[in-house]
């Protein structure tokens, strides 16, 4: 996982906590597209744990990442 994943992971954790709309907006400026948004937030909210890495996963199954993992290595 590189470092861009884990700081969006982060960041939506936060966001998901305290302002979904914000999360969204957050999304929005990470030019992910409507429904890539919609489904990672319901693989989301399926989660039993919601914690940094298990919304990195969901991030990086969505392929929103835009930099590859090799970059990071």
């Amino acid at each position: 996982m590189n470092t861009l994943v884990e700081y969006e992971a982060a960041r939506l954790e936060q966001l998901l906590e305290s302002d979904p709309l914000a999360a969204r907006m957050f999304m929005e400026t990470m030019h992910m597209p409507l429904d890539v948004q919609d489904s990672i937030l319901s693989e989301v909210s399926k989660l039993r744990r919601r914690d940094r890495n298990a919304l990195a996963q969901v991030i990086e199954q969505h392929g929103i990442s835009v930099l590859p993992d090799q970059i990071s290595r």
